[in-house]
């Protein structure tokens, strides 16, 4: 090396870049991670809140001083709390307590999946995909359009969420067998029912809840269910048109183009986790046949026994006819509700009794391995069905784990108390209810649970919905519970700390980072048609609820 080359390189030697060593990609952190992040920031937070000296109202529900006997009644109301900073301990605490708020949801999933494993080693679900796709060869794209109007008809009507997760293992199968990719089938699922979510009519969780929560006005008014039903029911049809267009349009350039798949890096993978024995014939003899008759008469049950028909039809006709059952068909079922009154975890039995019926029916009359027994076979199906799903069961627990802190630590009153004084002195109707569209985007991500948003938040907004003479101003008090809709059902197609959504990925294998780079465009549509929406009941006039 020369003297002036020593000078121009500083006396050193330059390191060459090779052209052919590949960039190293980043890797999106796992669901867990990602979880356990947001829990350790709300800790840090509560600290800072704490330190600050920040107080929140709080409202204390009424109770009986020193017994209901001879105690005096304190009624409910509003005391100023202090932010409580939670612990470092609570930061592993915070999934323990979700587990338990989840224990009905993560009941229902570990027997779902345990029951779903037991259909997949009869390969009567492979046999129906190979049937399905040869029927419809040349257009497979156009079974979407039932499927997500199914989807979104059901998130309208009774909020479908956490029972969504049953039928992921359905969608993902038929459409890697039908040419497209797991993310197609996440779509169908997650997008049909959280635009029917979003775009809710007579969904009980979130149109029933917010009316109830927000009261009666100053002057005794009070909304229902049926206010704007008319307006709700073409934001629906028009969210649900643009929802179905997007997914029909990827799934369109993934069956083009394979390598336009957002999961394309694991498209190998994907089948032959999904369709482990897609190159096999499967006859489809009648146990198979018997099998799946089983799998669709259990959803069929899950279906109907989670719709909310009394609140539906304003009756206690489900709640009655269980009690017929009981006093007419004894040794039947004498502590379940009826249809439509009773939680996930009763739903749960329903399946364990269909992976029962479907052992029998593959475990008689079979020959088996020296030294195994039909009921050996069922029990090591039905616990590795569970195992497989234990992953999704943790990670809506460590979801739900976020909702504890915000509650526990009073950040959650404090995020609402600063929303309900914010928007006040604006003038404009079309504007508070826009404003408040935008401002529960943020807050629906701390507060992802729509009955416990609406719970929490709309008793403060009586002040802001009202006019000078006391009555609800019919823009703002029905637009504030559309702009709930709106906001709540939007975020809950992505936010991480929704146990569904997690668990929706889990289960089809899409990572979390490609998930998001996926549905962004989606979800600017959506955002904008909320905005028009919203603007468009506002200058109709009335209530648009």
């Amino acid at each position: 090396m020369t003297q002036t080359e020593q000078k121009k390189g500083f006396g050193l030697k330059l390191k060459s870049k090779d052209p052919n060593k590949k960039k190293k990609a980043f890797k999106m952190w796992s669901a867990f991670s990602i979880l356990m992040l947001i829990i350790a920031s709300l800790v840090l937070i509560s600290w800072i809140l704490k330190w600050s000296g920040v107080t929140t109202d709080v409202f204390i529900p009424g109770y009986w001083e020193n017994g209901e006997e001879g105690g005096n009644w304190i009624a409910g109301h509003i005391e100023k709390t202090p932010i409580l900073a939670m612990g470092i301990i609570d930061l592993f605490i915070a999934p323990m307590k979700g587990f338990i708020d989840k224990s009905s949801v993560i009941i229902f999933i570990m027997v779902l999946g345990a029951f779903i494993g037991m259909v997949v080693s009869s390969k009567a679900l492979e046999g129906f995909s190979q049937s399905i796709i040869n029927k419809l060869k040349g257009k497979e794209i156009w079974a979407i359009i039932p499927l997500m109007t199914f989807f979104s008809i059901a998130g309208t009507t009774e909020g479908m969420a956490e029972e969504s997760l049953g039928f992921y293992m359905i969608m993902v199968p038929l459409m890697i067998a039908a040419g497209f990719d797991t993310f197609t089938g996440l779509l169908i699922v997650l997008v049909g029912a959280g635009a029917g979510v979003l775009a809710s009519t007579v969904n009980p969780f979130v149109i029933s809840i917010a009316v109830d929560a927000l009261g009666e006005s100053p002057s005794g008014e009070q909304m229902s269910v049926g206010d704007g039903l008319v307006w709700r029911l073409i934001s629906w049809f028009v969210i649900t048109i643009a929802s179905i267009a997007f997914v029909m349009m990827y799934a369109r350039k993934v069956k083009n183009n394979p390598q336009k798949s957002i999961t394309f890096a694991t498209l190998e993978g994907d089948k032959k986790f999904f369709l482990s024995n897609a190159a096999e014939k499967i006859n489809m003899n009648w146990r198979k046949k018997s099998t799946l008759a089983i799998f669709g008469l259990v959803f069929l049950v899950m279906i109907a026994y989670l719709v909310g028909w009394d609140s539906i039809t304003r009756t206690k006709a489900m709640e009655d006819f269980a009690i017929w059952i009981k006093e007419n068909i004894p040794y039947l079922a004498s502590t379940i509700p009826g249809f439509g009154n009773g939680g996930l975890e009763i739903v749960a039995g329903f399946f364990l009794i269909g992976s029962i019926a479907i052992a029998m029916i593959n475990t008689i009359g079979v020959k088996h391995n020296e030294g195994e027994t039909g009921e050996a076979i069922f029990i090591k199906d039905f616990m590795a069905g569970a195992a497989d799903i234990l992953s999704v069961c943790l990670i809506i627990a460590t979801a739900a784990g976020v909702g504890y802190l915000l509650r526990e630590s009073h950040m959650q009153e404090l995020f609402v108390n600063g929303l309900a004084t914010s928007i006040g002195g604006i003038g404009s109707s079309i504007g508070k209810v826009i404003l408040l569209y935008i401002v529960f985007l943020p807050l629906s991500f701390l507060i992802p649970s729509s009955s416990g948003f609406a719970a929490a938040i709309f008793p403060l907004l009586t002040g802001v919905v009202t006019n000078t003479s006391g009555q609800w101003d019919g823009v703002t008090a029905s637009g504030s519970i559309t702009a709930f809709s709106f906001a709540s059902g939007l975020l809950n197609i992505i936010t991480p700390t929704s146990g569904v959504v997690m668990g929706a990925m889990a289960i089809c294998r899409v990572d979390y980072g490609k998930f998001l780079k996926g549905i962004m465009p989606l979800l600017g549509i959506l955002f904008a048609l909320s905005i028009v929406l919203l603007a468009v009941g506002g200058v109709i006039g009335g209530s648009i609820a």
